[in-house]
C-alpha cells in the first residue's frame, strides 16, 4: 500500500515513521517536507528504504505516487496570537493543506485522508467549537476544506485529536520536560497554579492510533458516517500538580516549582479529557500505556540518552 505522510519532521511524525517501517513491512511511504534534507537526515535510506521525500511544493510527486491514504500532521503549532504569525501559520495550516486535497483528486488510488485536529479546538468541551488559540481555529477552518475534497473526489475523511501528548522523541517542550527540569534548578521555576485538568497520553500511543489506521484502511472506510473524529487520549484527567508528584515518585526527585508564580492565560483551557467510548465501540482502539509507566518509559529515556 501507497501512503502520504506530512509533518514527519515533527513530534509525532519522528515517533510515527520507526513505527510504520517496523510494523507495515509492505508500505511505500512519500513524505511531504518543507525541509527534504532534515527528512534525509532523519530517516537514512539504509534504515527508510521504501521511504521517499519531496518539498511540499512538488505535488506533481504526490499525484505520480498515486497513495490510497494520506496522514496529514504537518501543522504550526503555538500559542501567539500576534500579526506577525499570521501568514506563516496560515500558509502552513490552510493554503498547504487546500493545495494537497487539490492534488490529491487527481490520485484515483486514494481512499482515506486523516486530518488531525487538536484538543484546543474545544475549549468549553468535545463537540463544541471553540478554539483556545489562533492556530487551533485555522485547524477547524480546514476541515471545511477536507469535507469539501471529500466530496469532491469522493475518498473518505476522518479526524484524529490527541489530547496531551508526551514521552518518545522530543522536538519541543512540553510540561514534563519543564517538571522534570525544575528537579535540577537551583531557582524555582514558575509555573501556573497546576489545576489544570489534562489527559496525558504517550506518543508511542497516538503513533499506534495511526498505525492501526494503516492497517486497517478499509475498516475506517467502511464508517457509516464520513469525517468521523477519534479523541486520542486514555480518558482520565489528571492535574498537572498531580503529574509533577507522579515525576517525583518515579524519579526520585523533588521538584523545584513556584506553583502559582505564573498567571492563567484567559482562554487556558482547565480540563481537557478525551471521550473514548467511541473509540471501543467503532474501531476497536484504545491506548495502552498508563501515566505511570507512560512515564517510567520517559525516565528510561531519558537515562539513556544522557
Amino acid at each position: 500500500m501507497k501512503i502520504a505522510l506530512t509533518g514527519v519532521t515533527g513530534f509525532i511524525g519522528q515517533n510515527l515513521m520507526p513505527m510504520l517501517i517496523r510494523e507495515c513491512p509492505d508500505v511505500e511511504i512519500l513524505t511531504l517536507n518543507v525541509d527534504v534534507a532534515e527528512a534525509e537526515k532523519l530517516y537514512p535510506v539504509a534504515e527508510y528504504s521504501r521511504c521517499k521525500h519531496v518539498h511540499t511544493t512538488n505535488l506533481e510527486q504526490l499525484i505520480v505516487f498515486n497513495p490510497e491514504l494520506t496522514i496529514h500532521l504537518a501543522t504550526v503549532t503555538t500559542a501567539r496570537n500576534d500579526t506577525e504569525i499570521i501568514k506563516p501559520m496560515i500558509t502552513a495550516n490552510i493554503e498547504f493543506g487546500v493545495l494537497l486535497l487539490d492534488a490529491l483528486t487527481k490520485c484515483d488510488h486514494m481512499k482515506l485522508f486523516v486530518n488531525a485536529g487538536s484538543f484546543a479546538e474545544y475549549r468549553l468541551g468535545p463537540g463544541l467549537f471553540e478554539s483556545a488559540y489562533l492556530y487551533t481555529a485555522s485547524k477547524t477552518a480546514f476541515r471545511a476544506f477536507v469535507d469539501y475534497y471529500s466530496k469532491l473526489a469522493g475518498f473518505r475523511y476522518i479526524t484524529a485529536v490527541p489530547y496531551s501528548v508526551y514521552g518518545g522523541k522530543m522536538t519541543v517542550k512540553r510540561i514534563m520536560d519543564y517538571i522534570y527540569e525544575s528537579m535540577d534548578s537551583d531557582i524555582p521555576i514558575a509555573m501556573t497554579a497546576g489545576e489544570q485538568v489534562l489527559d496525558f497520553i504517550h506518543v508511542d500511543d497516538v503513533a499506534g492510533f495511526f498505525t492501526y489506521v494503516v492497517k486497517n484502511v478499509s475498516l475506517f472506510c467502511m464508517l457509516e458516517r464520513n469525517g468521523e473524529e477519534f479523541h486520542l487520549g486514555t480518558g482520565r484527567g489528571t492535574t498537572i500538580k498531580e503529574v509533577a508528584s507522579l515525576m517525583e515518585t518515579l524519579f526520585g526527585n523533588k521538584c523545584n516549582i513556584n506553583w502559582g508564580g505564573r498567571k492563567y492565560r484567559d482562554r487556558d483551557i482547565m480540563y481537557a479529557v478525551a471521550p473514548i467510548a467511541k473509540n471501543l465501540t467503532l474501531i476497536g482502539w484504545k491506548a495502552n500505556i498508563s501515566l505511570r509507566d507512560g512515564i517510567g518509559l520517559m525516565k528510561s529515556n531519558l537515562i539513556k540518552n544522557k
